[in-house]
C-alpha cells in the first residue's frame, strides 16, 4: 500500500495497520500464534505468499520479530507491536457491539470456532488430562469431529487435535457449527442451548453437570452486548 505523504502520527499507523490481513495477523501473535503454521490457522482464506508479505512488513517496521529455529522461524511481538494491543482488543470490541456477525454460511468456519476456542477458553477444576470430543452436526467431511485436550501439566494448556489423539474421550458434545458460534459469542446462553437438546452432552456424569461451568462464552467478546440500535 502507498503511504499517505502525511506526518501525521494517524496516518503513519494506518500505513502499518490498514494493510488487508495486518490486522488479523496480530491478533494471531497477540493470542499465542508464534510459527506460520499456527498463525495460518487463525487466517485460512489467506495465502501463505501473502502471510509471508505482511509478516515481513511488521518485521520491517518493527512491530514483530523473526527468529530462527532450525529448519522454521518463529515469530513475535515487539514493544511496539505489543502497545498495539489495545488498538487491536478495541477493533474486537467496537466490532462485537457495532458491526456484529449474522454468521452467514461463509462466515461459519469449525475449524476456526475451535481455534479460538482452543487458544481463548479458560477452564478450571477439570481433572488432570481431560479430552472434550465436539461433534458438528451436517459439516463438511473432515470438519466434523476436533478433540480438544485439556491439561495444565502441559504448554499450551490446551491442545485442539483435527485426528483421533488415541486417548480416552471423557465427553462428547454434539451440536452445530451455528449454535456454538453464537454459544462462543455471547448471542446465546449455554444452559439455554443444553437446556433445549440444541447441544448434547455425554460422557462422566460428573463432566457433564460441570460443563456449563467451564465452557463458556469468549472470555473479552462474548461480555460486549450489542448496540441499541
Amino acid at each position: 500500500m502507498a503511504g499517505y505523504g502525511q506526518f501525521c502520527p494517524v496516518a503513519k499507523t494506518a500505513e502499518i495497520l490498514c494493510e488487508r490481513w495486518a490486522p488479523l495477523v496480530l491478533r494471531e501473535l497477540m493470542c499465542g500464534s508464534s510459527h506460520f503454521s499456527e498463525i495460518q490457522r487463525g487466517v485460512p482464506l489467506m495465502s501463505p505468499t501473502l502471510l509471508s508479505k505482511r509478516l515481513r512488513q511488521l518485521v520491517a517496521a518493527g512491530v514483530v520479530t523473526r527468529t530462527e529455529q532450525g529448519r522454521g522461524s518463529s515469530y513475535a511481538l515487539t514493544a511496539a507491536g505489543w502497545e498495539l494491543y489495545p488498538i487491536i482488543e478495541a477493533m474486537g470490541v467496537w466490532g462485537q457491539r457495532w458491526a456484529r456477525s449474522h454468521y452467514g454460511p461463509d462466515e461459519l468456519d469449525p475449524a476456526l470456532l475451535m481455534w479460538d476456542i482452543r487458544r481463548m477458553l479458560q477452564p478450571s477444576g477439570l481433572p488432570s488430562r481431560t479430552v472434550v470430543e465436539f461433534r458438528f452436526r451436517e459439516a463438511p467431511a473432515g470438519h466434523s469431529r476436533f478433540w480438544l485436550v485439556v491439561d495444565g501439566s502441559e504448554e499450551p494448556p490446551i491442545d485442539l487435535c483435527l485426528i483421533d489423539p488415541g486417548h480416552r474421550v471423557d465427553l462428547w458434545v454434539t451440536c452445530d457449527v451455528r449454535t456454538l458460534t453464537e454459544v462462543w459469542m455471547g448471542d446465546r446462553a449455554l444452559r439455554a442451548a443444553v437446556a433445549d437438546g440444541s447441544i448434547s452432552i455425554e460422557g462422566a456424569r460428573a463432566l457433564e453437570r460441570g460443563f456449563t461451568d467451564w465452557f463458556g462464552a469468549h472470555p473479552v467478546l462474548g461480555r460486549v452486548a450489542p448496540a441499541d440500535l
